[in-house]
């Protein structure tokens, strides 16, 4: 209950204020020994000397009751012991082109953003007005709130909620990530139900976890006439380099284990992190050495959020939980030109051949889909199930987006919300495993981040978000069939849809509605945006003013919503303007 008080206090001086009269209630003139109050000194040191003078004042006038003692306690102990915020890794870019990476601490109208730098001593305070954006490493989170809906409103925020109830004067949504929201119904554009599931991954935080981890060597011949597996470069500066590997060195063991497969080797120093240290056992000649290997990502870096390669086949994947009707979203950047496998479903993780699941290859204006089949996880059969023509944008960054539907065996690819392809395999879906990985066909920058993996409602869009959101003079409903219904929207509650229509009152289960359009004149222009852009990971954007920004909240003042409290794991990026 301290704490929470702390947090909502807006000033200082109120929560000095409610200290002080606990105080009054807890004093009886009488005084605590010297052995009591010793140690309260010793804790009151790091602090300003009013709090010392506060601490010294509460405790020698505070019964010396066990319970009021403990409790007075308490409340001082909080009361000296700084709060942080927790550090989070960003890079933050200022209005003159300044960059620089570093752990963002936080943010208060009178410090403005407080950052550490591992080159600078003490913290470093920004003014918000000279900052330009903010770019936060991402945080993994889970929603498992699914069937939710995805609504855009007239100032072009646009966010993933959970609806409670609309009525003619406004709309009231659940969100797990600023609790519950109203907003005039005059402030929406378009809503389209159910058109969101629940969050199951969200990511990168980091290269760890992803099997970037590489001991940096070229192996050759293996087999049970070699005794394991020959090394035949040793790349400079390299993990194994710096552990004194040579090439000719024949790998016999890894943490105790025998090695005479050069796929298995590789498998099983895939399976480590970046950071890990395996003891590897070689024969020099007919001399045994034991080696420690310290594991690094060489072809793969953690970057601005991103999974950033300059390499060719250099594969990096992690096992992840795909429900049956699955929704994989990741940005995708390039410099030069695109080229990357991504492997889903897999029943291997890291492995691109060899393994039951499929393939995607992107590669220059085309993606084709393969159905990879291995009944021994050696040999593999692999069938092209159709080819898609792309059109990338100017700005070669791309947001792609994955439709899996296990039951139906179809997947389908959209670019920026434009559907390219739906895929069916006539065979049945033989992805049943959870791997997802990506893996480089050319050398060249390119890089993967946003990646999210979500439940998904079945509804493939034909092109955007599946409807033309022209607003009208009227509501206007379109249902997943394809039919429409023009009227006025009264009320939106437990999952039904009432529509005023010139002829009837007609009710609509929600369910069967693939999309809602609200009217408007045609007079109207689009609201300006102003204040801060913050992307929320996942789930949309809204605009406002950053208010203050800790480890348990972020408060936002939006011109839709007021002032709102945001989880701070859920914002990923902010746009100053």
């Amino acid at each position: 209950m301290l704490r929470e008080y702390f947090f909502m206090s807006t000033t200082f001086a109120q929560f000095t204020q409610w200290l002080l009269n606990t105080i009054l209630i807890l004093r009886n003139g009488s005084c605590l020994k010297e052995s009591f109050i010793s140690p309260l000194i010793k804790l009151a040191r790091f602090t300003n000397k009013f709090a010392r003078r506060l601490l010294l004042f509460s405790m020698l006038e505070i019964k010396s009751d066990v319970r009021c003692f403990t409790l007075a306690w308490l409340i001082s102990s909080f009361f000296i012991c700084p709060l942080h915020a927790a550090s989070r890794s960003a890079t933050l870019t200022l209005k003159n082109g300044d960059r620089f990476g570093g752990q963002f601490l936080g943010y208060s109208e009178s410090k403005g953003l407080v950052w550490q730098h591992d080159s600078v001593k003490g913290q470093m305070r920004v003014l918000a007005n000279e900052a330009a954006k903010l770019q936060l490493a991402a945080v993994s989170v889970t929603n498992s709130i699914s069937n939710l809906a995805r609504v855009q409103f007239t100032n072009g925020d646009e966010l993933a909620i959970g609806l409670s109830d609309l009525n003619p004067e406004r709309l009231a949504v659940e969100t797990w990530f600023a609790g519950r929201l109203k907003v005039q119904r005059e402030r929406l554009k378009w809503l389209i139900p159910g058109g969101e599931g629940g969050i199951l991954y969200s990511g990168p935080e980091g290269i760890r976890g992803w099997g970037a981890a590489l001991m940096g060597v070229i192996l050759g011949d293996d087999g049970i006439d070699v005794g394991g597996i020959v090394v035949n470069e040793v790349m400079p500066e390299s993990p194994a380099f710096k552990s004194g590997m040579q090439i000719g060195d024949i790998v016999t063991h890894i943490n105790g284990k025998a090695f005479q497969d050069r796929a298995a080797m590789i498998r099983c120093v895939k399976e480590h992190k970046v950071g890990d240290k395996l003891k590897v056992k070689v024969m020099r000649g007919d001399a045994p050495k034991e080696l420690e290997v310290g594991l690094a990502a060489l072809h793969w870096r953690f970057e601005n959020g991103a999974l950033v390669t300059n390499s060719l086949g250099s594969m990096i994947g992690r096992e992840l939980k795909w429900p049956s009707q699955s929704d994989l979203s990741f940005d995708f950047a390039w410099a030069s030109m695109p080229a990357m496998d991504v492997i889903i479903c897999a029943d291997k993780v890291r492995e691109y051949n060899a393994m039951n699941g499929y393939k995607i290859r992107i590669y220059q204006n085309y993606a084709h889909l393969y159905r990879n089949s291995s009944p021994d996880g050696v040999s593999y059969n692999a069938t092209s199930l159709g080819t898609a023509t792309l059109r990338w944008p100017s700005s070669r960054k791309v947001k792609i987006r994955l439709l899996m539907d296990k039951k139906k065996a179809t997947v389908s690819m959209l670019l920026d919300g434009k559907l390219v392809k739906t895929w069916r395999d006539p065979n049945g879906f033989i992805g049943g495993g959870g791997a997802l990985g990506f893996n480089p066909q050319l050398a060249g920058k390119m890089e993967i981040s946003s990646i999210q993996l979500k439940s998904w409602n079945g509804q493939i869009p034909s092109s955007g978000n599946g409807f033309s959101a022209v607003a009208g003079r009227m509501d206007q409903v379109q249902f997943s069939n394809g039919d429409n219904l023009s009227g006025s929207i009264i009320s939106i509650k437990d999952d039904n849809l009432s529509v005023k229509t010139a002829f009837a009152e007609v009710p609509v289960p929600l369910g069967k509605v693939s999309s809602i359009v609200f009217a408007g004149s045609s007079k109207r222009e689009e609201e300006k945006t102003t204040g801060a852009k913050f992307t929320l990971g996942g789930i949309g954007r809204i605009t406002g003013s950053l208010i203050e920004w800790n480890e348990r909240k972020v408060r936002i003042k939006s011109p839709l919503f007021g002032d709102i409290e945001v989880h701070p794991t859920v914002i990923t990026s902010i746009v100053f303007r």
